[in-house]
C-alpha cells in the first residue's frame, strides 16, 4: 500500500510539475514578447530668437538589447511643426539617422506663439504642444571667491547609498555666484506660468562632484515669481566648489559659464526630473510617446574666474 501511494503520489507530482513548466515557458514567451509596439521618444528643444532646431526621434528598446545609435533611431518618420500660423515640414538628415530638419530657410522662433509637434512613425503618433517663452535677459554675473580654502569631506560618489561611505578630509575653495536678470513689465510681472532654471557651469565639475553637495547649490529651479527681487530684478545665488591639495593652495583659475534658462511647466517637469535617480527616464510631456518637446529662451555668459578674496561682477 506505502508503494503504491508513493507511486501515485509521484505521478501526481509529475503532472503537477509538467503544468508548472508548461506554464513557465508560456509565461516566458508573453513576457519576451511585446504586446504593444514600442513608443517613440521625442527630443526638441525650440528656444525663443533662435532658428528652428532640429528635432530627434528614436525608439525605446529593451534593456537586455540596447543597441547601436543607427538601430535606435526612428528612421523615415514625417514630422510636422505648426509655430503660430506657419507650418514647417521636417525633412530626414542623411548624415545622422533619427534626426530630422526644417525642409526650407532656417526660421527664427518667435515669443508669446503657440507651437504644435507631431511626429508620425510606423503607425505611432507622438504629439506635443505649447507656447514660447518672451526672451532672458542675463543683466550681470558676481563672483565672490575667499581668501583661503576651507575644509570639507570628500567622498566617494559611487557609494552614497551606502552607511558605509569612504570618506577623507579635503579642501575647497566654495565659490558663490550671482545672477541677475530683468523682472518684467506689465503682464510679465504676474505671470506665474514661467519657470527659470539658473545653472553655474564651471570646468571644475568633474572633480568638485566628489565633495558631499548639501551646501552646494550650482543649479536650481522654481516658478519666476519665486525668485527674490533685487533692484526691480530677479536674482539668484548659487555656489560650487573647487578642490584644492591643501589649506596653503592657491585658487585655480577656471572657465564659468553661468545659464538662465526660461520655460513652461513642462519644461521643469522635465529639468526636475532628468537627475532623479528613483526614475528611469525624466517626465514626459509627449503624448503617445516618451522624451521631451518643449519651447525654451536662453542666455549664458562664459568668463574666466581668476583670482581670491574679492567679488568680481561681469555684464554681457
Amino acid at each position: 500500500m506505502r508503494r503504491e501511494t508513493g507511486t501515485h503520489i509521484l505521478r501526481a507530482l509529475g503532472g503537477v510539475l509538467l503544468t508548472v513548466g508548461l506554464f513557465l515557458i508560456l509565461g516566458r514567451c508573453d513576457l519576451v514578447e511585446p504586446t504593444e509596439p514600442q513608443p517613440l521618444v521625442v527630443e526638441a528643444f525650440l528656444k525663443t530668437d533662435r532658428p528652428l532646431p532640429a528635432i530627434t526621434l528614436r525608439r525605446t528598446r529593451p534593456l537586455d538589447a540596447p543597441g547601436r545609435r543607427d538601430e535606435k533611431a526612428a528612421q523615415g518618420a514625417t514630422v510636422e511643426l505648426v509655430l503660430g500660423n506657419r507650418t514647417v515640414v521636417y525633412e530626414a538628415d542623411d548624415s545622422r539617422p533619427g534626426r530630422y530638419v526644417p525642409g526650407r530657410t532656417p526660421e527664427t522662433v518667435p515669443a508669446g506663439v503657440s507651437w504644435a509637434l507631431t511626429a508620425r512613425w510606423r503607425g505611432e503618433v507622438a504629439r506635443a504642444q505649447g507656447r514660447t517663452p518672451p526672451p532672458i535677459d542675463l543683466k550681470e554675473v558676481c563672483v565672490e571667491v575667499p581668501e583661503a580654502p576651507v575644509q570639507a569631506v570628500r567622498v566617494d560618489s559611487l557609494r552614497r547609498d551606502s552607511l558605509d561611505i569612504p570618506a577623507e578630509r579635503g579642501y575647497l575653495y566654495p565659490v558663490d555666484v550671482s545672477l541677475t536678470w530683468p523682472n518684467g513689465t506689465g503682464p510679465e510681472r504676474a505671470d506665474t506660468t514661467h519657470w527659470v532654471r539658473p545653472q553655474l557651469n564651471p570646468d571644475t565639475t568633474e572633480s568638485s562632484s566628489r565633495f558631499i553637495n548639501f551646501f552646494l547649490e550650482p543649479v536650481d529651479v522654481r516658478r519666476e515669481d519665486q525668485f527674490r527681487t533685487q533692484n526691480g530684478q530677479r536674482a539668484w545665488r548659487g555656489v560650487y566648489a573647487v578642490p584644492v591639495e591643501d589649506s596653503t593652495s592657491a585658487f585655480p583659475g577656471h572657465d564659468l559659464t553661468a545659464t538662465l534658462t526660461r520655460g513652461d511647466t513642462a519644461f521643469a517637469a522635465f529639468a526636475r526630473s532628468r537627475d532623479d535617480p528613483e526614475r528611469r527616464e525624466p517626465i514626459s510631456n509627449v503624448e503617445g510617446g516618451l522624451g521631451v518637446a518643449t519651447a525654451v529662451a536662453i542666455d549664458s555668459l562664459r568668463r574666466s574666474v581668476t583670482s581670491a578674496g574679492e567679488q568680481q561682477c561681469y555684464v554681457p
